[in-house]
Protein backbone atom coordinates (compact mmCIF):
# COMPACT_ATOMS: atom_id res chain seq x y z
CA UNK A 1 0.00 0.00 0.00
CA UNK A 2 0.84 3.52 -0.79
CA UNK A 3 1.79 5.62 1.96
CA UNK A 4 2.78 8.81 0.32
CA UNK A 5 1.06 11.98 1.52
CA UNK A 6 -1.12 13.05 -1.14
CA UNK A 7 -2.60 16.08 0.91
CA UNK A 8 -2.32 19.63 1.62
CA UNK A 9 -2.55 21.50 4.89
CA UNK A 10 -5.88 23.20 3.60
CA UNK A 11 -7.46 19.54 2.69
CA UNK A 12 -5.98 17.91 6.27
CA UNK A 13 -7.89 21.13 8.17
CA UNK A 14 -10.54 20.71 6.79
CA UNK A 15 -11.01 16.90 7.05
CA UNK A 16 -9.91 17.06 10.34
CA UNK A 17 -13.52 19.45 10.68
CA UNK A 18 -15.12 17.70 8.82
CA UNK A 19 -14.77 14.61 11.08
CA UNK A 20 -15.11 16.14 14.45
CA UNK A 21 -17.93 17.27 13.17
CA UNK A 22 -19.37 14.05 12.10
CA UNK A 23 -18.26 13.02 15.89
CA UNK A 24 -20.44 16.02 17.37
CA UNK A 25 -23.66 14.92 15.45
CA UNK A 26 -23.33 11.53 17.32
CA UNK A 27 -24.22 13.86 20.78
CA UNK A 28 -26.39 16.36 19.15
CA UNK A 29 -28.92 14.74 16.68
CA UNK A 30 -28.39 11.41 18.33
CA UNK A 31 -29.34 9.13 15.85
CA UNK A 32 -30.34 5.58 15.22
CA UNK A 33 -27.88 2.55 15.68
CA UNK A 34 -26.99 2.50 11.93
CA UNK A 35 -27.04 6.60 12.07
CA UNK A 36 -24.20 6.42 15.10
CA UNK A 37 -22.48 3.60 12.90
CA UNK A 38 -22.36 6.05 9.50
CA UNK A 39 -21.63 8.98 11.23
CA UNK A 40 -18.56 7.09 13.47
CA UNK A 41 -17.07 5.53 10.37
CA UNK A 42 -17.20 8.72 8.40
CA UNK A 43 -15.46 10.79 11.52
CA UNK A 44 -13.36 8.24 12.07
CA UNK A 45 -11.79 7.97 8.32
CA UNK A 46 -11.96 11.74 7.96
CA UNK A 47 -9.80 12.42 11.07
CA UNK A 48 -7.07 9.23 10.10
CA UNK A 49 -7.20 11.15 6.69
CA UNK A 50 -6.02 14.04 7.81
CA UNK A 51 -3.47 12.82 10.48
CA UNK A 52 -1.93 10.43 8.09
CA UNK A 53 -1.99 12.97 5.06
CA UNK A 54 -2.74 10.15 2.56
CA UNK A 55 -6.02 9.82 0.91
CA UNK A 56 -6.93 6.38 -0.79
CA UNK A 57 -9.38 7.86 -3.03
CA UNK A 58 -6.95 10.46 -4.63
CA UNK A 59 -4.74 7.51 -5.96
CA UNK A 60 -6.88 6.12 -8.88
CA UNK A 61 -7.42 9.83 -10.08
CA UNK A 62 -3.61 10.87 -9.56
CA UNK A 63 -5.15 14.05 -7.42
CA UNK A 64 -2.28 15.88 -5.12
CA UNK A 65 -2.87 18.47 -2.81
CA UNK A 66 0.43 18.64 -1.12
CA UNK A 67 2.47 20.81 -3.23
CA UNK A 68 5.92 20.28 -3.86
CA UNK A 69 5.35 17.37 -1.53
CA UNK A 70 3.69 14.79 -3.84
CA UNK A 71 4.76 11.78 -5.45
CA UNK A 72 6.40 11.75 -8.83
CA UNK A 73 3.40 9.93 -10.58
CA UNK A 74 0.54 12.82 -9.29
CA UNK A 75 3.18 15.85 -10.18
CA UNK A 76 1.27 18.22 -12.37
CA UNK A 77 -2.17 17.76 -10.48
CA UNK A 78 -0.61 20.21 -7.26
CA UNK A 79 -2.10 23.51 -6.64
Amino acid sequence: MDNNKNMGMTDRYIRFLLGVGFLLNIIIIEPGFLGLVILLVLGLLMIKSSVTGHCPAYLPFKICTAGRDCPPQAEGKAE
